[in-house]
């Protein structure tokens, strides 16, 4: 048995015909899964949640993501969904010291050019304490409300146990939660969707 099983990325069209979601149904039933779960963002991700047929909601969360912080993670955590966290060190964007090729490296960096947070310019850009970019960008997705786990990739096995110690210095201060939201809430454009 599977413990989880996602529907990743399909369109709220896709969605609302819900013949993706009845064979993940059955599954279920025939005990071949545990948990289903809807991996996206924006509106599908959203629909996802209200339909009341989903356990759990993979999505992206993170400095230069957060449509989700209003749209979709109150609803979630009000219908006692498990939330991953996806893309919660936003790629790592900030390292760039120029526009990358491709990639969501590239939305990103992008935004966070717009945004200018303190902690991902110059020198802190390179910290790798918690309160550094890194691990900054991670603890402000871990510990939004309703996330309960973050998906980090990385081609770097050791990265996981730095990822551990950075989360061991807990939530950010409500001070560094205020100045990121306000500075997205001052910057962002409706177009900064989240990324699927």
């Amino acid at each position: 048995m599977l413990d989880l099983i996602q529907l990743h990325s399909c369109s709220l069209d896709t969605l609302r015909r819900g013949e993706c979601i009845e064979a993940l149904e059955e599954a279920k039933k025939q005990g071949k899964v545990r948990y289903i779960g809807y991996s996206g963002d924006s509106l599908a991700a959203k629909w996802a949640i209200e339909c009341g047929r989903f356990d759990a909601l993979q999505t992206s969360v993170n400095i230069a993501d957060q449509e989700c912080v209003d749209l979709t993670l109150p609803l979630a955590l009000q219908k006692n969904m498990g939330v991953i966290a996806k893309r919660p060190i936003a790629n790592a964007a900030w390292r760039y010291d120029s526009r990358p090729d491709n990639g969501y490296h590239v939305e990103y960096w992008n935004r966070l050019q717009a945004l200018k947070y303190p902690f991902a310019t110059g020198d802190k850009r390179q910290d790798t304490g918690p309160d550094g970019a890194a691990g900054t960008a991670l603890r402000f997705s871990a510990f939004q409300p309703g996330v309960h786990v973050c998906i980090v990739g990385t081609s770097r096995p050791e990265r996981w146990r730095q990822n551990a110690e950075l989360l061991r210095a807990g939530p950010l201060s409500a001070e560094t939660v205020k100045m990121i939201r306000d500075r997205w809430r001052e910057v962002a454009t409706p177009e900064w969707t989240g990324q699927t």
